[in-house]
């Protein structure tokens, strides 16, 4: 449950962060059901298994409130400050960490109640989870179009990276959507090495989680077992593949900075008053009741 409580504090954020703000307040409004829910879809939940994460979700979810949310609020204002400025490769990186960090600190606050349910795992859960990471997989390597080769895998990136753009920045003008084109051309895809490392971790939880199930180690060698599984969570630990990993996200961090700037000033203040309504969106459900 810890990849998957990781895989969802990064859905969180970044859906918080692309979301609009009527559909950041409805999914915060109910993020008890929809997390249940999204856990359910892998582990077929027993009842006395939702009744726990009824339980645990609660206190999670009021600390997150009241912790997180203002924190993030921060995370806006510093994307305001690059969105205003020349943002660097530096720049680019530091926030992607910033964010990274915070997923951390969404697992990390919920190890105890992760180790909790682990503890009730079967070995049925765990052969779903194992299928249910197969299909994912399916659609990803779909969506990336892994079968195919390199120049289509771009395609499907550049397609990708347009409409996140799109989403911040506004519609795109013909030369920039050829621009960035050719930004993507200029860079490897990435795709299957990202795939390959979805694939590391998928691989290592469900070792975790049969090792769990079969020795049902005491609660503190089980959240010693979480903190380890996190701490390889996000880089790999062979060097020749974690420089790769570093070359990839410095490649990412490079091509922020070119496609903030082949916007203009008004596309800027686009993405500025979308931070802007993430702000006082955050700000006000952090302080409610």
């Amino acid at each position: 449950m810890r990849s998957l409580v990781r895989q969802l504090a990064v859905v969180v954020i970044a859906g918080l962060l692309l979301a609009g703000c009527s559909a950041v307040r409805l999914g915060y409004g109910n993020a008890d059901s929809l997390m249940r829910w999204w856990i359910d879809q892998y582990v077929d939940l027993s009842p006395d298994q939702d009744l726990l994460l009824r339980e645990r979700l609660a206190g999670f979810l009021a600390w997150h409130r009241k912790t997180q949310l203002p924190d993030y609020v921060l995370v806006m204002r510093q994307g305001q400050q690059l969105v205003d400025g020349r943002p660097t490769v530096g720049d680019m990186l530091k926030l992607s960490e910033g964010i990274i960090r915070r997923a951390r600190n969404l697992s990390d606050r919920a190890t105890p109640d992760i180790a909790d349910f682990l503890a009730t795992v079967s070995p049925a859960q765990i052969a779903r989870m194992a299928g249910r990471f197969t299909e994912k997989n399916i659609d990803y390597a779909k969506e990336a179009k892994l079968a195919e080769d390199e120049n289509a895998q771009r395609q499907a990136r550049y397609k990708r990276l347009l409409e996140r753009a799109e989403y911040w920045f506004g519609d795109f003008s013909d030369a920039q959507a050829a621009s960035l084109r050719q930004l993507i051309i200029g860079q490897s895809a990435g795709s299957q090495f990202w795939y390959e490392e979805r694939s590391r971790r998928q691989r290592e939880w469900l070792d975790l989680l049969r090792l769990v199930e079969r020795e049902r180690p005491p609660r503190d060698k089980l959240m010693r077992l979480l903190h380890d599984y996190a701490a390889r969570f996000d880089l790999p630990a062979d060097p020749a593949r974690l420089s790769q990993a570093v070359a990839l996200r410095h490649a990412a961090a490079e091509l922020a900075v070119a496609i903030h700037a082949l916007t203009t000033p008004d596309q800027r203040a686009h993405a500025r008053q979308k931070l802007d309504d993430l702000i006082h969106d955050f700000t006000e459900m952090s302080q409610a009741d």
